[in-house]
């Protein structure tokens, strides 16, 4: 199935430099000398790895790899040093898979400016080869308990090389690098967050016998679930003055993260009373990893004296789901919001500083549901400020990882069509030029199988001058790895000739390239993608699509 759509993306200024997440394709952690040591990000478009002046080097600081959903499986019992065997674990692979990074270390100096290292010492013997160690790795992750490990199993060796864990008896070395190396290994990361990892690169002279060695680092973000189902989640509320803007997040304590409202999804259990603990709050968020917003937003929460009485006014403007919505005391013996009875101003909660309020969302059928607000207050100077509509997200016996199955039952119970209307993905039901399948892929941007919404569908922009186009990807619903349908990007200048990025075609980050564009300092499963084109020079137009496989 190849369903599309179109938009016409117009740019006058040169494009600028941008951080860049690496999510799939073969690339390298690249460690040059001449006259002293350099680290990069590389990859090599030719494949041939002896021909180093084909080496396209990236900054390395301006670069992230991100563990993609391929990467997440079960510690295996071979890696039992880093972990639990049969626990969560993420695993960047040693040889290439499909929607994974494929990340090796590349080493690139002349033959016969250094000794060979071997077994701690230097000799005057062979080619000439550099350590590499793994010095330090810091970040979220490593703050939470997480381990980092590189594990190799290769030519009779196998088992870690590099484990952060502090009973392994890893040297946290890798074996010397020659000239124009290049070793695979798989990375191993036990949670999610982020881990910034430092390495060392040393070599002897043979000129001066002088030891010469540098440092690099190298960053790395493992995605949390995007899944919100404990009795401890928080929907925070925020507000920054300059500019009038509003938003809320949705915090996760027991694992340390904050996620956009549109980028987190609440779980709610299936069976009656069907309620999950929510409390609202005023205060920022102290968690570690956000998703979706400046963590120094998130910190801020609603900032103290910005409103009057340090208060807000959370309204319910609309509910659409197959059942009602009602917002209870945590108790559940007061009802506070209900939308069952008809949506009025009543339905409306104040929020302050001085005290969170402790809720219970509770629905009355299973499905998906969202749940439309609106914030609102004073300012401290006396003028009245209201948010856009903010919706929540929450499924009522289902997770996250909801089937397109399941998504259609709930979107025909919602209308009252019959069962089996939404089956087929490459239907419109609407008739708005959008199939069902695409309206599914593109849930968080509002799509609705049931409604004509092709203006909810992702804008252009020119930030700085370069061409690109944000959009929501659920990978979930896409899990990149070539087991599901997949919303693949497409970019053309004249509607003639299209480049597409697809998990065998990903690109690379100096060309037409889909990269992250979140926010925050963390990533989700829910994740802000943006398609861009790093061109130098200027481009008059150009015509960006999305195509579902």
């Amino acid at each position: 199935m190849k369903r599309l759509f179109t938009f016409l993306l117009v740019a006058t200024a040169p494009a600028v430099a941008q951080l860049t997440d690496i999510m799939t394709g073969h690339f390298e952690t690249h460690v040059d000398y001449d006259g002293g040591f350099e680290f990069f990000t590389s990859y090599n478009p030719t494949g041939d790895f002896n021909n180093s002046s084909a080496d396209v080097r990236l900054n390395a600081a301006t670069t992230r790899f991100v563990a993609s959903p391929a990467c997440q499986t079960t510690l295996p019992a071979a890696m039992s040093e880093i972990g639990t065997p049969g626990s969560t674990a993420w695993i960047m692979p040693q040889i290439p898979v499909v929607g994974a990074p494929y990340l090796g270390i590349r080493a690139v100096f002349a033959e016969g400016d250094f000794y060979d290292y071997f077994m701690g010492s230097y000799f005057p013997f062979g080619s000439g080869s550099v350590r590499y160690q793994v010095t330090n790795v810091t970040g979220t992750g490593p703050s939470a308990g997480g381990y980092f490990g590189m594990f190799i199993d290769s030519l009779g060796e196998s088992g870690f090389l590099v484990n952060t864990h502090p009973t392994s008896p890893a040297p946290d070395e890798v074996q010397a690098l020659t000239a124009n190396a290049h070793e695979h290994f798989s990375w191993v990361f036990t949670k999610p967050g982020t881990y910034d990892v430092t390495v060392r690169a040393e070599g002897k002279l043979i000129a001066d016998d002088s030891i010469q060695s540098g440092t690099g680092v190298y960053h790395f973000s493992v995605p949390f679930s995007s899944r919100l189902s404990g009795s401890d989640s928080i929907a925070r509320l925020g507000f920054e003055a300059s500019s009038n803007a509003w938003h809320i997040l949705l915090e996760d304590p027991a694992n340390a993260v904050a996620y956009r409202s549109n980028q987190g999804f609440l779980e709610v259990p299936g069976t009656a009373p069907r309620q999950l603990a929510l409390t609202f709050s005023a205060l920022g968020s102290g968690v570690a990893n956000i998703v979706g917003q400046t963590p120094a937003l998130a910190a801020a929460g609603i900032p103290n004296a910005a409103l009057q009485s340090n208060s807000a006014t959370l309204r319910l403007l609309g509910v659409t789901g197959p059942g009602h919505f009602s917002l209870l005391n945590s108790s559940g013996t007061v009802t506070l919001m209900n939308s069952a009875d008809g949506i009025t101003s009543g339905d409306s909660i104040s929020v302050t500083r001085a005290a969170d309020l402790a809720t219970l969302a509770a629905f009355t059928a299973n499905g998906l549901y969202r749940v439309a607000f609106q914030l609102s207050g004073t300012t401290s100077g006396g003028s009245p400020v209201a948010s856009e509509p903010i919706t929540l997200t929450f499924g009522v016996g289902l997770t996250a990882d909801h089937s397109y199955a399941q998504w259609a039952d709930s979107y025909e119970r919602t209308r009252g069509l019959s069962a089996g209307t939404l089956t087929s993905q490459t239907a419109d039901f609407d008739n708005d030029g959008i199939a069902n399948g695409l309206e599914f892929q593109l849930f968080w941007h509002g799509c609705d199988p049931t409604v004509a919404d092709v203006g909810l569908l992702p804008l252009p922009a020119v930030p700085g001058g370069m061409l690109v186009a944000d959009f929501l990807r659920d990978t979930y619903k896409d899990r990149q790895d070539g087991t599901t349908a997949q919303l693949s990007a497409q970019l053309s200048t004249d509607l003639t000739t299209w480049t597409t990025r697809t998990l065998s075609n990903p690109g690379y980050p100096d060309q037409i390239y889909e990269t992250g564009a979140e926010i925050g300092n963390a990533h989700g499963r829910i994740m802000l993608r943006r398609l861009r084109i790093p061109n130098p020079g200027t481009v008059g137009k150009a015509f960006t699509r999305f195509r579902l496989n």
